[in-house]
């Protein structure tokens, strides 16, 4: 008999679980197998991004490392929470006197938040100088078609196209080192103080 009720109360246990696996399953959002719809440049402050957003589904995915970082905004993810701080809200947190020093925005920061915060911004100069480094062999490339296709109209228009686009990409990307570097000047100014 007791045999028979541990075998009963094993089964259920199995059943309760089996069931709440399949119903937090069904909570999860999957993009596996979705189709992209389109791709749309992304432009912050009359600045375009060098990731491009997707369309997946009626709904715009844009690259919200990119966005932030182009409004000067920090980024944190923490488990499965993304926290986003504004410049304007971490400054409204500082107490009046650091407030008046506005010469560096990283100023009351604690350490491992600064060095948090220059690990990202070497990895975003890297990334974006490698970008631009692409585009720019991509340039070199559109320059040899056009002289060896050069009697193809379509071809040209094509061409000359992908060539104004990349070169606003590479100004974005410009933009964005600069200001990377600009911001990774003023984090390792508030490390040495």
């Amino acid at each position: 008999m007791k045999k028979w009720s541990y075998l009963l109360i094993g089964l259920l246990i199995g059943v309760v679980f089996a069931t709440t696996g399949n119903a937090f399953a069904d909570q999860i959002k999957s993009m596996v197998g979705q189709t992209v719809a389109g791709e749309y440049s992304v432009k912050v402050n009359g600045n375009s991004l060098s990731e491009n957003a997707i369309v997946v589904d009626g709904k715009a995915h844009v690259p919200l490392r990119a966005v932030t970082d182009s409004l000067g905004a920090s980024l944190k993810v923490d488990g499965k929470t993304i926290q986003i701080e504004s410049s304007e809200n971490s400054s409204s947190k500082q107490t009046d006197n650091m407030a008046q020093s506005v010469s560096n925005k990283y100023q009351g920061w604690p350490i491992s938040k600064l060095e948090d915060r220059k690990s990202e911004l070497e990895k975003f100069v890297t990334d974006s100088e490698k970008d631009k480094e692409s585009m720019l062999k991509s340039l070199e490339k559109y320059s040899k078609f056009k002289t060896e296709y050069s009697g193809n109209e379509k071809l040209m228009e094509k061409l000359d196209s992908e060539t104004k686009d990349t070169e606003e990409r590479i100004k974005a990307a410009e933009n964005n080192i600069a200001k990377y570097k600009s911001d990774l000047a003023e984090v390792n100014a508030a490390l040495t103080k």
